[in-house]
């Protein structure tokens, strides 16, 4: 909030508003909704080494081999991860590195995911992405 005259200042993140004062209640409260959902659609997951998926205030624990299957989904997070490239950081794992060993993990994540508001999808025979639901 600045004061009325004052020179208003430089946003420089989408996050970021300012308002002139005097301002009423009602305007106060519907710019802080509407802050509040700009910065919720710019938030992007987070996966640590100790194989923590954190997605705004939420925090699931995920398995070794789905921790390097999520790395590339949460580092291209919205846009499509190849299936060859899933296949062969499962093979690098030592797992098996099927098709259906694939489909298999991918499935485990999506139930993994989605208590944080995420979801996979697939692009038919060509790959996945991770996305926020909503």
């Amino acid at each position: 909030m600045i004061e009325n005259g004052a020179t208003p200042p430089v946003s420089t993140d989408v996050r970021e508003d300012w308002v002139r004062s005097p301002i009423t209640r009602e305007d106060f409260a519907a710019r802080i909704s509407a802050l509040r959902a700009r910065a919720s659609s710019h938030d992007v997951p987070a996966l640590d080494h100790d194989g923590l998926l954190r997605y705004g205030s939420r925090v699931v624990p995920v398995s070794p081999t789905e921790m390097y299957l999520l790395r590339p989904l949460v580092q291209r997070f919205g846009s499509l991860v190849a299936r060859d490239e899933l296949l062969t950081l499962l093979s690098t794992r030592g797992s098996t590195a099927s098709r259906n060993a694939l489909d298999l993990h991918v499935m485990r994540i999506r139930r993994r995911v989605l208590p944080l508001g995420l979801r996979v999808r697939t692009a038919s025979r060509r790959g996945y992405l991770l996305e926020g639901v909503g």
